[in-house]
C-alpha cells in the first residue's frame, strides 16, 4: 500500500434522487465548485459527489474539494447506512443546475425536469457578502446606510 495511494470510491445507490439542502447559503461553494464556463452557460453540470458524515446526523455533499450541499433529513438513514468503513469514499452522482435565480444540487441521476425543493428544505441563513471572511456592510461608509 502507498501512502500516497488513492482512497477506494464505494458508489452509492441514491434511487431516483433528490435534491440538496441548503442551497441559497451555499451559493458561494456551489459556484466555485464550477468553471467559469460552467457558471456562464449555466446549463446542468455532471459531478461526482462525495458523502461524508458531518455534525450530528448530518451527512455532507461535496464535488471537486468543495462542500456543496447537505444531504435532507429525510434521505440520511438510505445514506448513511452505505457508507463505508475503512479508508473507501461514498460517492454518488449528481447534478449541479440553475434555477430560479440559484444554484442547486440534484443527487442522482440527471431527470428529464428538476422538480421544485420542498419549502421546507433550506434552513441555513443566507450569509451576507463579503471579500475574504470581512462582511460588504463593514465596509460601506456610514452615510450610505441613512440613503435607506
Amino acid at each position: 500500500m502507498s501512502i500516497f495511494g488513492r482512497r477506494p470510491h464505494v458508489t452509492g445507490v441514491v434511487g431516483d434522487g433528490f435534491v440538496a439542502a441548503e442551497a441559497p447559503a451555499l451559493q458561494t461553494s456551489l459556484v466555485a465548485a464550477l468553471t467559469m464556463h460552467e457558471r456562464a452557460a449555466e446549463r446542468p453540470v455532471t459531478v461526482e459527489l462525495r458523502v461524508d458524515r458531518g455534525r450530528g446526523t448530518r451527512l455532507v455533499l461535496s464535488a471537486r474539494n468543495v462542500v456543496i450541499g447537505f444531504v435532507p433529513p429525510d434521505e440520511v438513514p438510505l445514506l448513511a447506512a452505505q457508507l463505508p468503513s475503512g479508508r473507501a469514499l461514498l460517492v454518488v452522482p449528481g447534478v449541479v443546475y440553475h434555477q430560479d435565480g440559484l444554484w442547486r444540487l440534484w443527487v442522482g441521476p440527471e431527470p428529464s425536469s428538476f422538480p421544485a425543493p420542498a419549502d421546507d428544505l433550506d434552513t441555513l441563513p443566507v450569509p451576507d457578502p463579503s471579500i475574504a471572511g470581512i462582511p460588504l456592510k463593514i465596509l460601506r461608509p456610514k452615510d450610505d446606510d441613512d440613503d435607506r
